[in-house]
């Protein structure tokens, strides 16, 4: 594979940073790419050597992150590994997500701050959702048959998965990923009503 040439990198290192600092401050409709180009200390020309405009920008950008998670998270779904599928994976799995997200919590929190485009939530929920659904299979196979109705079920833990998230970055990833996946297990393993113990 070609080494990417380090000026290269640095450079839309720079435009990336600006790109987030700018969210930060006000939403992706606001910020032109004369202020990202003036917050990178870049000319328009650099910019576009780089960068088709700042949708091409922010498209590239959250697709290589949720592409990085995607890989965190895989899941096996050969014949030999569905046997094995276990809370103990399953808590595995929550771990290596949140150290994933941990890794790029700066990205996060601004994407999930008050500026950031919709989308990262959206395509974010849709991964979730997508790896749920893969648990669901390694462990069911074909005979999926579950207590509640299945598009509810995973509504319903896609929703609590996103929450978790969107909790962790407004305290600012104090938390330690091992944390974060442990308290998302036992919610899991015991469910709401018995986390809160709730009566018949």
């Amino acid at each position: 594979m070609k080494k990417v040439d380090r000026r290269i990198l640095k450079t839309r290192k720079a435009i990336i940073a600006a790109y987030l600092s700018l969210l930060e401050e006000k939403n992706m409709h606001a910020v032109s790419v004369s202020d990202i180009t003036e917050r990178a200390d870049i000319n328009r020309a650099t910019f576009y050597a780089h960068y088709e405009d700042k949708q091409y920008l922010q498209e590239q950008i959250i697709q290589e992150i949720l592409d990085d998670l995607e890989e965190a998270i895989e899941i096996d779904e050969s014949g030999e590994k569905s046997a094995e599928f276990s809370l103990t994976m399953l808590h595995e799995i929550f771990q290596r997500m949140f150290e994933n997200i941990y890794i790029h919590k700066d990205f996060y929190a601004v994407m999930l701050g008050e500026h950031g485009p919709s989308v990262f939530a959206e395509k974010l929920q849709d991964i979730i959702q997508t790896y749920t659904k893969k648990g669901l299979n390694v462990v069911h196979g074909d005979g999926i048959n579950l207590i509640v109705a299945e598009d509810i079920y995973l509504s319903y833990v896609t929703s609590a998965q996103l929450g978790i998230i969107h909790y962790w970055r407004k305290h600012q990833f104090k938390q330690s990923p091992a944390f974060m996946a442990e308290q998302l297990l036992l919610l899991y393993k015991l469910g709401g009503a018995t986390v809160a113990d709730y009566k018949e």
